[in-house]
């Protein structure tokens, strides 16, 4: 075996590392979110009053209020800043949004459960506690 067999991949390898750390692309002073799903995470901050959203190669802009936002995938996940603005009020904004992401997906899966009982010939009674979390009860449909 040649050690140019070696050289060449890491060679590439290191160049691909060092051009994606020295890239103007990435979103600095962004903070992790548990968000993995673009359309998730669009439909979380429509919810939270966004407006001008605009989603172009993994990066999700827009603004909300007098602020601006950014979203830039990064492996599965999107990490997310408010623009110009301290590490605080992004923090917040976080996690509004992730609560929001919460209670969208659990509205999703209610309406699936939903459909699910009418297919079994069930009721499902929804109970929403004063913290925001449901509880779903079956009941026998009475003909």
């Amino acid at each position: 075996m040649s050690l140019e067999v070696l050289l060449i991949p890491l060679g590439i390898a290191a160049y691909a590392a060092w051009r994606e750390s020295s890239s103007t692309d990435l979103c600095e002073k962004c903070k992790s979110t548990r968000i993995t799903d673009q359309s998730l995470l669009v439909a979380a901050v429509e919810a939270l009053g966004a407006m001008g959203i605009v989603v172009q190669d993994g990066r999700v802009t827009g603004r909300i209020a007098a602020n601006t936002f950014t979203f830039q995938r990064v492996g599965e996940v999107y990490l997310g800043r408010i623009d110009g603005a301290d590490d605080a009020v992004t923090s917040d904004f976080l996690t509004h949004l992730e609560a929001r992401v919460g209670s969208i997906v659990q509205a999703k899966n209610v309406d699936i459960i939903r459909q699910r009982a009418a297919e079994m010939g069930m009721i499902l009674v929804e109970q929403t506690a004063t913290d925001g979390s449901v509880q779903l009860v079956f009941e026998e449909a009475r003909a």
